[in-house]
């Protein structure tokens, strides 16, 4: 029997148990749209990782100090100053030195520091430009309020000085040695930025308030055609020579490699997810075995004749085995267009659109089939192994 013959005859028997058929699929169509939906998402958020460094220059580095005695409180030790960044900007084959004002995935933010008595936060603050600031208490800012010391905080910084965020407002804090008003608290973030979400100040405030504050990095830009390695040395030698009192070292911060490391990190927590989701794949591969087991002991008959008149046994096996991986195939594409839905869906509730790729699709539709004709494969092998006198007589 010619392999068309073969998908034909197979195709023919499956019509003949549509139901039991659609049973079967079902494990395969959970586990593989449980899969796909998890690659979406995993991909999506190293997109949006991705998109969001595009602009950080590859020959941008961040010199910070880390102190020998972690214990030390950093804001009462100068590591670094305004004559570093001098300094720093003088060396050969450096462009420009300026103080951080830029992160992980190249969110622009700066650092300060803000204390209440003995209670003390680290944000990123930013500046007010008229945007609608989504405030949980109090209020935002008003016009008439520029060049008055006044604050919004975000919930996590306001739950720190204040233990509960609302009884912060009015209260005044230092930031960067000046007195600041609390006017309002902002809703606590749940996306995966909320590590970065900002307290803000009016921009007319914010390069004194950023002047007054201590320097806890230097953001430095090499100059593309210069030795990179060694301009890094030469820093690390200056700030050293400049600061011969301290007792720790300077090190070096790469923003690229930060979003590699990060997106390296997304990618092998979303594998690990895809794999535990994968395990239903298992259940419905053990549902394909025991379907095809069922198929195998109804048609011995059928099988006995076929043989009698002169069919192979790799015919027997291969009809089996095509059977088997036409249900899990179909099962996959089902599971592959499900999955698809569910990534969609979950895009309306996240902060970045999955993406499903042609790798991911591919990937399901192999994985589908592969399973079909893994679990298949003993009831066809003994499908084919059938002693054609007993199979006709059982």
């Amino acid at each position: 029997m010619s392999f068309i013959n073969l998908i034909k005859t197979s195709i023919h028997n499956l019509k003949s148990h549509k139901l039991r058929v659609m049973l079967t699929m079902i494990g395969i169509i959970i586990g593989i749209s449980s899969v796909v939906t998890i690659l979406s998402i995993g991909n999506g958020l190293k997109e949006k990782v991705t998109s969001s460094s595009e602009d950080v220059n590859a020959n941008k580095v961040c010199m910070s100090y880390e102190p020998e005695n972690m214990n030390v409180d950093i804001s009462l030790v100068e590591f670094l100053n305004e004559n570093d960044i001098r300094d720093l900007g003088k060396i050969k084959g450096v462009e420009k030195a300026e103080r951080v004002k830029q992160n992980l995935a190249g969110i622009n933010l700066t650092t300060m520091e803000l204390k209440y008595f003995d209670k003390k936060a680290v944000v990123f603050l930013d500046t007010y430009k008229d945007s609608k600031l989504n405030i949980l208490h109090g209020r935002g800012f008003k016009n008439s309020e520029k060049g008055r010391n006044v604050v919004v905080l975000n919930f996590d910084a306001a739950k720190q000085l204040f233990d509960v965020p609302e009884e912060g407002i009015g209260k005044a804090i230092d930031i960067g040695g000046s007195q600041y008003e609390v006017v309002g608290i902002l809703n606590e973030a749940k996306d995966m930025f909320a590590a970065f979400d900002s307290s803000y100040v009016f921009k007319d405030d914010f390069a004194e308030v950023k002047n007054n504050e201590p320097i806890y990095g230097i953001d430095v830009t090499i100059k593309p055609d210069a030795d990179k390695d060694k301009i890094i040395e030469e820093m690390k030698t200056k700030l050293k020579e400049n600061h011969s009192d301290l007792k720790g070292k300077y090190t070096v911060e790469d923003p690229q490699q930060v979003t590699k490391v990060f997106e390296e990190l997304i990618g092998g927590v979303t594998a690990f997810i895809a794999f535990v989701s994968g395990i239903s794949l298992l259940v419905g591969g053990i549902g394909v075995m025991n379907i095809m087991y069922v198929s195998v002991s109804e048609r011995k008959r059928e099988i006995g004749i076929r043989r009698a008149i002169g069919a192979k046994q790799n015919s027997i096996l291969l009809q089996f085995l095509l059977e088997s991986a036409i249900v899990t195939g179909i099962g996959g594409l089902i599971g592959i267009l499900m999955g698809y839905l569910f990534a969609k869906l979950a895009g309306v509730f996240l902060p970045f659109e999955p993406v499903m790729t042609v790798g991911s699709f591919v990937g399901a539709t192999l994985t589908s089939i592969i399973v079909g004709v893994v679990f298949g494969m003993i009831p066809a092998y003994n499908a084919s192994k059938l002693d054609p006198i007993k199979a006709i007589y059982r």
